[in-house]
């Protein structure tokens, strides 16, 4: 079975492999030492979603149609990269998604 991913790499790369789109694409997100990045899956919406934020500013897509259960990770991949959780919480209310934010489909 396939393993399909969306995610925000250290170089600023939003990158997806979806089943609707089963080779990576990628687009470009300015990321610095310090940034804060954010991620909000929502399992409640129909379709379901997830946004990233840099910031607190949202990066210009989304993916919608996300499975109803899903799994999060995070990984380092260069030498003197870190991270830090400071925050896992669940929303009252997700934030709205932009009309002009470009959909990624599942």
């Amino acid at each position: 079975m396939p393993l399909y991913s969306v995610g925000l790499n250290s170089s600023g790369y939003l990158y997806w492999n979806t089943p609707s789109s089963p080779s990576s694409q990628r687009r470009h997100i300015v990321l610095k030492e310090g940034d804060c990045v954010r991620i909000e899956v929502d399992l409640e919406s129909t379709p379901r979603t997830v946004q990233f934020f840099v910031n607190g500013q949202a990066v210009d897509s989304y993916v919608s149609g996300i499975p109803s259960s899903v799994l999060i990770g995070f990984s380092v991949c260069a030498q003197g990269t870190s991270f830090r959780i400071d925050n896992i919480s669940h929303l009252s209310r997700p934030t709205p998604i932009s009309e002009e934010m470009e959909e990624i489909e599942w």
